[in-house]
C-alpha cells in the first residue's frame, strides 16, 4: 500500500500534463477521483508547477525579469488558492453540512487554479479565466466534496465576497503601515 500512495504523490512532467489535460477535459470525472486522493501533496506540487510556469512567463514578457515581482507573483499563485480554500472550508462548516476535510477543499482549489494559471498569463485571458476557475471549483465542490450544485455556487459567490471584503478592509491598514515605515 505504501508504494501506491507514494506513486500518487509523485508529479513528473508527464503526470503534470496528464493531470492538466484531465482537469480541463473532464473536470467532473477528475474531481470524483480527487475525493479519494490521500493528502494534498500532489495537488500542491501541481499548483507550484503551474505557478512557476505562470510567474516565469509573466516575468519574461511583462515585468522585465524583476525577481521581487516574481516572488510576489509566486506567493500570490500559491497563497490565494489556499486562502480561498480556508474561506470555503469555514463557510461549509457554517452551513451545517457534514464535515468535509480541509485537504479535499484545498485539492479542489489547487487543481482548478493550477489548470487555469497555465492559460491566464496571456493578456486579456486572465479576466476570462476567472469564471472558468469558479466553474471548476464549483464542479469540484459538487463532485469531490458532495456539496449540492446550488450550494456550491453560493459558496463560490460568498468566498469571493469575503475575499473582496478582506482585501478592501486590509488596504487602508497597509497604506498606514507603509506611511509608518517611511
Amino acid at each position: 500500500m505504501e508504494a501506491t500512495s507514494e506513486n500518487t504523490a509523485r508529479m513528473g512532467i508527464r503526470e503534470y500534463f496528464e493531470t492538466l489535460m484531465d482537469v480541463m477535459r473532464s473536470p467532473a470525472r477528475y474531481f470524483e477521483r480527487v475525493a479519494a486522493e490521500p493528502g494534498s501533496r500532489r495537488a500542491l506540487i501541481f499548483l507550484m508547477i503551474s505557478g512557476l510556469f505562470y510567474c516565469s512567463v509573466s516575468m519574461a514578457y511583462f515585468f522585465e525579469n524583476s525577481l521581487a515581482m516574481g516572488i510576489v507573483m509566486m506567493l500570490n499563485a500559491i497563497l490565494m488558492p489556499a486562502f480561498g480554500a480556508v474561506i470555503t472550508f469555514i463557510l461549509i462548516g457554517m452551513t451545517g453540512q457534514e464535515r468535509v476535510p480541509f485537504g479535499r477543499i484545498f485539492n479542489i482549489y489547487a487543481y482548478a487554479s493550477g489548470a487555469v494559471m497555465v492559460i491566464s498569463w496571456i493578456p486579456g485571458l486572465a479576466i476570462v479565466m476567472e469564471p472558468v476557475r469558479a466553474v471548476l471549483i464549483g464542479v469540484g465542490l459538487h463532485k469531490a466534496a458532495g456539496v449540492g450544485k446550488v450550494r456550491a455556487a453560493l459558496l463560490i459567490i460568498l468566498t469571493a465576497v469575503v475575499l473582496l471584503l478582506f482585501f478592501w478592509s486590509a488596504a487602508p491598514m497597509i497604506v498606514e503601515l507603509k506611511q509608518l515605515f517611511h
